[in-house]
């Protein structure tokens, strides 16, 4: 062989040792991993085996045995065959299914299939959860059956002796349970009968039925203490408290007839005897031992003689006020009657020298009528009291309506007074305030005529004349017999309005006027190099001189004094103001 044929062919030897090793590893790699799942497949089976055979050594055959042996009947037999029955499909039906599984989840695992071997055993795993569930309960309510007689017969015995007790406490205080006593021996003897029938029914097996007996004699014992204690409160209630309250309204009641107090909207008696029949019948519970419904009647006691006592408090509070305030109310109304009478005359007096507008006559005449009325009334009342035929509390609402009638009358007289002596005080303001009108309507005009203008505004003049015409009106209306001094009053206000706005109007003619004079004078020394001040001055002038427009005229020269010099407007405003501040006259 030559050597390149060696080199080819060990070259190629080499490639193939090299991949047989790559099988043999992985081959190596595949059992371990066989070996590993299988190994922990079989140890999941053996646990899952274990707890079935846990469930399996429950001893719940054993146990149904021994009850079977126990003669049961009634509802303790019923329950015992259900779970008798459960137990049966459980043992039939549930341990061949779970044994099944494991059987199938094993051979799965020696085929290698673990996938399905791990799903059969999860299957049985919850199957084992479930029956452990059912064999748990199943197992626990067996041994409730087997321990009931017992638990039953301890219960037994704890309420024995407090029925004893009972019993004992009863008699030996019988005395404090009225005529309750009879109806509470008999709830004993009713207890009795149960105690009996619990006998009976453990006797013949019927344990759980015992039981239930046991739970209502608790009940009905618990029932009984509870009557034992609630009965002598509520006797001790009756006799000490409403019984006592009931005679003491009896007593009460009799002193105020004698003291001839009225109750014609009530009759005490009929109440007070309606109230004893309530508690007869509070009574008749209490006997029965129907404390419920004697509780209902005692909180009705309570609250029929909280009213009578109300009304009985009533007449005395109401007697106490009249005697209070009779004399005041009496007082009063001689009072406002005799301001009544001077109110009347005061309006009549007025009502020469003004024009009464308001009503006034008929508002006296108003209030008088009301004073009658209510002078009737206190005198009804009054001479009910002496013959002892009203009651106080009537006289007291009475008094309380005529207290409040008398000074809402008072003071609306008082009212009408102070309008009536206003009108006089009115009449001498006004007097006085028209020198002033015409002397501020002098003074304007001097103060325009001062400044010699050409002109003034149309609805300066307009205004002024107008306001002077109002001045003559209205000292004409101050000269007549009798005075309206709503109209007066009117008039005056509008001739105050318009002083005022011509007080305004004056002093900015003159500002305008003035300062317009003085931006001109300022405005000479632009208007050869400034044609546009020129122009601006001719049409300030024209506005001032030929249409007594001020205002505008002002405006026209400032903005062009503004677009030369732009500081100098504002100088010349301020030199001005200076001017008028330090100037005695305005």
């Amino acid at each position: 062989m030559c050597e390149n044929c060696k080199y080819i062919f060990g070259g190629y030897s080499m490639g193939f040792v090299i991949f047989l090793l790559l099988i043999v590893v992985l081959g190596a790699a595949g059992y371990a991993t066989a070996i590993f799942m299988t190994k922990k497949q079989t140890k999941v089976i053996e646990e899952l085996t274990e707890k079935k055979d846990k469930l399996m050594a429950v001893p719940i055959a054993d146990t149904f045995y021994t009850l079977k042996n126990l003669n049961l009947t009634g509802q303790t037999k019923r329950t015992y065959e259900t779970w008798q029955a459960t137990w049966q499909t459980i043992t039939r039906f549930r341990f061949p299914e779970i044994e099944a599984a494991l059987v199938s989840a094993e051979q799965y695992t020696q085929r290698l299939n673990f996938v399905k071997g791990s799903q059969i055993s999860n299957q049985a795993s919850q199957l084992i959860e479930e029956t452990k569930a059912e064999v748990d309960k199943i197992y626990t309510a067996l041994q409730k059956l087997l321990d009931s007689e017992k638990k039953n017969r301890e219960e037994l015995e704890v309420l024995q002796e407090r029925y004893a007790s009972m019993r004992k406490d009863l008699l030996a205080h019988s005395f404090s349970f009225g005529e309750a006593l009879e109806s509470l021996e008999k709830r004993l003897s009713y207890l009795e009968l149960d105690f009996t029938k619990f006998n009976t029914l453990t006797n013949e097996g019927d344990h759980l039925e015992a039981k239930e007996v046991l739970g209502r004699i608790e009940t009905e014992m618990q029932d009984f203490e509870q009557i034992v204690e609630e009965v002598p409160k509520y006797l001790k209630e009756i006799e000490e408290e409403y019984e006592d309250q009931v005679a003491d309204l009896k007593e009460g009641y009799q002193k105020m007839v004698e003291e001839h107090y009225q109750f014609p909207k009530i009759s005490i008696p009929a109440e007070i005897q309606k109230i004893e029949e309530i508690i007869a019948v509070a009574r008749e519970h209490i006997k029965a031992t129907e404390l419920e419904e004697a509780r209902q009647q005692l909180d009705k006691v309570a609250r029929e003689i909280d009213q009578l006592y109300a009304v009985m408090e009533t007449e005395i509070e109401a007697k106490a006020f009249v005697k209070r305030n009779r004399a005041q109310v009496e007082r009063k109304l001689n009072q406002v009657l005799q301001s009544n009478r001077y109110v009347n005359i005061e309006v009549d007096r007025v009502s020469q020298n003004f024009v009464l507008s308001n009503n006034e006559f008929n508002r006296v005449q108003d209030f008088a009528k009301q004073l009658e009325k209510e002078q009737e009334a206190v005198a009804y009342y009054s001479k009910a009291l002496q013959n002892q035929q009203v009651p106080y509390s009537i006289v007291k609402e009475h008094y309380e309506i005529v207290l409040n009638t008398l000074k809402e009358i008072d003071e609306n007289q008082l009212t009408l007074v102070n309008t009536l002596t206003d009108l006089s005080q009115q009449e001498k303001s006004i007097r006085d305030g028209l020198d002033v009108f015409e002397l501020d309507l002098r003074n304007m005009k001097r103060t325009i005529e001062k400044y010699h203008l050409p002109g003034l505004p149309k609805e300066y003049l307009e205004l002024f004349f107008a306001t002077s015409s109002r001045i003559e009106q209205l000292s004409q209306l101050m000269n007549r017999v009798k005075l309206d001094m709503t109209e007066i009053t009117g008039l005056n206000q509008t001739i105050e309005d318009d002083v005022e706005k011509l007080d305004i109007m004056t002093e900015e003619i003159v500002d305008h006027a003035q300062l317009t004079e003085y931006m001109i004078q300022h405005a000479n020394r632009y208007r050869l190099d400034h044609p546009e001040i020129d122009t601006a001055i001719q049409q300030a002038l024209e506005q001032f001189n030929h249409f007594y427009r001020y205002e505008e005229s002002l405006a026209i020269i400032e903005k062009a004094l503004n677009q030369v010099d732009p500081s100098s407007t504002q100088r010349v405003r301020e030199n001005y103001q200076a001017e008028k501040n330090n100037s005695l006259f305005f």
